[in-house]
Parts: structure tokens; sequence; C-alpha cells
């Protein structure tokens, strides 16, 4: 019997060291763009995106 794969969830977290936030507001919009490209680009899909300023 051939095993499928058709869902595969994958939950990215990145931090700084000691959890400086890095991510200015001005820029959370650009990144979720950027980001959402690269999902797309991929034949995937995308759920939700949300990068945390905190």
């Amino acid at each position: 019997m051939k095993i499928e794969y058709n869902n595969l969830y994958t939950h990215l977290i990145l931090i700084t060291k000691n959890r400086y936030p890095f991510i200015a507001e001005s820029q959370r919009i650009r990144i979720e763009k950027y980001m959402t490209g690269i999902v797309t680009n991929n034949a995937s899909k995308l759920y939700s995106i949300y990068p945390n300023p905190e």
C-alpha cells in the first residue's frame, strides 16, 4: 500500500538573542508580503502569518 503525505504543517519561530524586538511595526507588512510570496511561489498554502514585534 502506497503512503501519501498531502498535508505538512510547519510552525516557524525566529527569535533573537535576549528576545530584543528588531521587527519595527513599519516593517511588519513588508515582512508578511515577503514570506507570503516565498510560500506561494513554492506551490504551498499559507494559513496565517504574523511577525510579532515582541
